[in-house]
């Protein structure tokens, strides 16, 4: 009787341990929703070359998980937002960067965000939505170069939108259809770029970018 119990319970064991250990697909699903890729910001010295880098995390990551465990796709919406301060002194731009709401001197405030899907079987992803701008924190700093661009992987079947804003503000859907995901240096990623600088002033500018990548 001893033995049959020790079996009856070994077996309970084994069948938990197996229950509790998540098949891949839902694995990778839940590393898809908790993954929060950083962007990298560089601020380019447009006279000197000299350039400053620094990573920021998502301001905003918002999915559907209410189809986490159903046949329909996921959606995501990953944001990013970084306040450069520019200080004018002897007709020169001295940046810096900050992701704190310490705004004590004038700067521009860059924001760069997606809206994307990804398939049931995680094997797909579709662009929809890419937004964003440069929000001056005084009409005497001037943004213009503006370039905005983004790409859902660099492979056969992989798309690419690129624009360059007429205004400090943009937001442009693609009406694209899914494409087969793409991951590590490939992977799908957005990207932003202007040219700062202070009005009548001979000074130098600054080119601030915004790169990083999503559904990696």
């Amino acid at each position: 009787m001893k033995k049959v119990n020790s079996i009856v319970a070994f077996t309970l064991v084994v069948f938990f341990t197996l229950m509790l250990i998540p098949n891949q697909s839902f694995a990778t699903q839940l590393n898809n929703i908790n993954n929060n890729p950083e962007a990298i910001v560089t601020v380019i010295n447009n006279e000197t070359g000299e350039k400053n880098i620094t990573k920021i995390k998502p301001t905003v990551k918002k999915n559907n998980l209410t189809n986490i465990m159903s046949n329909d796709s996921k959606s995501f919406s990953t944001n990013y937002e970084i306040y450069v301060p520019i200080e004018d002194s002897t007709s020169k731009i001295t940046p810096a960067l900050s992701e704190g709401k310490n705004k004590t001197s004038g700067g521009v405030t860059a924001r760069l965000s997606v809206d994307y899907d990804v398939s049931a079987n995680n094997q797909k992803v579709r662009l929809n939505r890419i937004y964003g701008g440069w929000t001056p924190s005084k009409p005497m700093y001037v943004v213009s170069n503006r370039s905005v661009g983004a790409h859902t992987g660099l492979a056969k079947g992989g798309k690419k939108i690129s624009f360059k804003p007429t205004s400090n503000s943009f937001n442009r859907y693609t009406g694209w259809g899914y494409n087969y995901r793409i991951f590590g240096d490939a992977a799908p990623r957005a990207w932003s770029s202007a040219k700062i600088r202070v009005s009548g002033m001979s000074g130098t500018s600054h080119t601030i970018k915004i790169e990083f990548t999503y559904s990696d």
